[in-house]
C-alpha cells in the first residue's frame, strides 16, 4: 500500500474467487491468470445514497462470478505539516465516521455474499486514487455509480465518474443513480449489442453466465445504419442503392443472431434477437434499452473499429454516459495494448453535456 495516500485499510483472507468464463480479453492464457489469482471487483463509495445505488448490482456480479470484493471510499487529502489543531481533529473525526461507514457496508455486503470483504479507506482525489487503486489490486472490475455527492439529477456521469472512465483500464460497470435500491439486484432482461465482430462477440459468455444465474432473457441486438439523405447521397438512385444494402445487411444480421441464438440455447433459456435499421445506432440502442424495458446493457468496450488509442470505443462511451440502465463495458484490450491514460485526458474522457463522442466503437 501507498502510505503517503492510505488513510487506513483492513485486509481479507483469500476466498479462492473462480474467474467467469469467457476471458474479459477473450485470451485462454488471460482466463488461466484469473482462475489462479482470483476474480477482484472493486466498489466505489462515496458515502451518498447515489454512489450506493451501485453496491446491489455488484454483489449480484460478485456472486455469479464467485468474485472478490474491495470497498474503496476515498477522503480529501489531508496534509499534518500545514493543518491547525481544530482542522487536524475535524479530519481525524472524518476518518473515523468514514471508516465505521465502511465497516457497515463491509458487514452488509458480507452477509449478503457469505464470504470476507476487504475495505479501503484511502485520502487523495478520488478519481486519481480510485484508478490507481484498481491497477494495484490488478481489479478486473471498478463498479461506481453514475453520481456522487453532488447529486444525480443529470442523465450525464458525474464528474467522478467521468475521471474514472477516462483513466480505467479494466472493466467498468456503471449504475445510474436512479437505480432502485434492494440487498441484491437480479436483472430479468440483459440487452447485448452486437455488430458482427469477434470483439463485441467476447461479451456473451459473461452475459450468457449473468442472464444464467439470473434466469433473465438474453437480447441479441444489431443495429443496420439506415440511409440518410445529404449533399454526399443525394441522388435517388443512390440513395435507393444505399437503401437496398441496408435491407441485405438485416437479412444477413438476422442470420447472424440467430446463429448466436442457437449457440446460446444450452446455456440461457430465453434467448431473443433483435435487428433493427435506424440512423443513430447509439440513440437507437438507448431508446430499445428503455422500450425494452431491460435491467442491464452488457457490451465489449470496443466494435469492430477498434481504436486501441481509446480505452472505451465510442458507443461504449456514449453510452456509459448517458444511459438510464445499469452498464457494463467489458475490456477487450490487453493490458499491454491499452493507453497510458490520464486523469482528465479530453481523448478519453466522457464527451461533454449534450456532446456525444466520436463515432466509432
Amino acid at each position: 500500500m501507498d502510505k503517503n495516500n492510505a488513510a487506513d485499510a483492513h485486509p481479507s483472507s483469500s476466498n479462492g474467487a473462480v474467474a467467469p468464463p469467457g476471458s474479459l480479453q477473450g485470451s485462454a492464457m488471460h482466463t488461466r491468470r484469473l482462475r489462479e489469482r482470483g476474480y477482484r471487483i472493486l466498489i466505489c463509495l462515496d458515502r451518498s445514497p447515489f454512489s450506493e445505488s451501485c453496491l446491489p448490482h455488484a454483489l449480484s456480479l460478485a456472486k455469479t462470478f464467485s468474485a472478490g470484493i474491495t470497498l474503496v471510499h476515498v477522503m480529501a487529502p489531508h496534509d499534518p505539516a500545514h493543518a491547525q489543531g481544530t482542522d487536524a481533529l475535524s479530519w481525524e473525526l472524518a476518518r473515523q465516521e468514514a471508516r465505521v461507514y465502511l465497516e457497515k457496508m463491509q458487514q452488509a455486503a458480507e452477509l449478503t455474499l457469505s464470504r470476507p470483504v476487504e475495505i479501503r479507506l484511502e485520502q487523495g482525489r478520488p478519481a486519481e486514487r480510485i484508478v490507481s487503486l484498481s491497477r494495484e489490486l490488478n481489479a478486473d472490475l471498478t463498479v461506481l455509480g453514475s453520481h456522487g455527492e453532488g447529486g444525480g439529477a443529470a442523465r450525464d456521469l458525474g464528474g467522478t465518474a467521468a475521471q474514472i472512465l477516462a483513466g480505467a483500464r479494466n472493466s467498468v460497470f456503471v449504475a445510474h443513480a436512479a437505480s432502485p435500491s434492494a440487498n441484491i439486484v437480479q436483472p430479468k432482461r440483459i440487452l447485448v449489442p452486437l455488430d458482427g465482430s469477434l470483439r463485441t462477440e467476447s461479451a456473451l459468455p459473461p452475459a450468457a453466465r449473468i442472464a444464467s444465474a439470473c434466469g433473465a432473457e438474453l437480447l441479441l441486438v444489431h443495429v443496420v445504419a439506415e440511409p440518410v439523405p445529404n449533399s454526399v447521397l443525394r441522388v435517388g438512385e443512390d440513395l435507393e442503392l444505399a437503401r437496398q444494402l441496408a435491407q441485405r445487411l438485416e437479412l444477413a444480421a438476422k442470420k447472424y443472431l440467430g446463429r448466436l441464438r442457437d449457440q446460446l440455447a444450452s446455456e440461457v433459456a430465453t434467448v431473443r434477437t433483435l435487428v433493427v435499421r435506424h440512423a443513430s445506432e447509439r440513440q437507437c440502442l438507448l431508446d430499445l434499452a428503455q422500450n425494452e424495458q431491460v435491467d442491464l446493457i452488457v457490451l465489449s468496450a470496443h466494435g469492430a473499429a477498434c481504436d486501441p488509442a481509446r480505452a472505451f470505443g465510442g458507443v461504449a462511451v456514449d453510452l456509459l454516459t448517458r444511459s438510464a440502465v445499469p452498464l457494463l463495458a467489458l475490456q477487450d484490450l490487453p493490458e499491454r495494448d491499452l493507453p497510458r491514460a490520464r486523469i482528465g485526458d479530453e481523448a478519453l474522457a466522457a464527451p461533454p453535456r449534450g456532446r456525444s463522442a466520436p463515432e466509432g466503437a
